[in-house]
């Protein structure tokens, strides 16, 4: 099991959201960064342009945890 899986990809391994929606926030990312603003979270950008709900990543949420949990 992975221990450090990133939450972009439990949501396409989830069905959620697709690579590109996933991308499309990442790129998000990078352009509030490079303007010197505060870092967002990719899960509130997602939420943000409606690639998932609120309950979807409350579970990949959920999930990612499960992975970083000492065996």
């Amino acid at each position: 099991m992975a221990t450090d899986k990133p939450l972009g990809e439990i949501i396409i391994d989830m069905g959620f959201a697709s690579r590109e929606q996933i991308i499309e926030c990442l790129n998000m990312q990078t352009e509030i960064h490079q303007r010197g603003l505060d870092p967002v979270p990719i899960g509130r950008l997602l939420i943000k342009t409606g690639h998932v709900t609120m309950e979807q990543l409350e579970k990949a949420l959920a999930k990612q945890t499960k992975y970083r949990l000492p065996s």
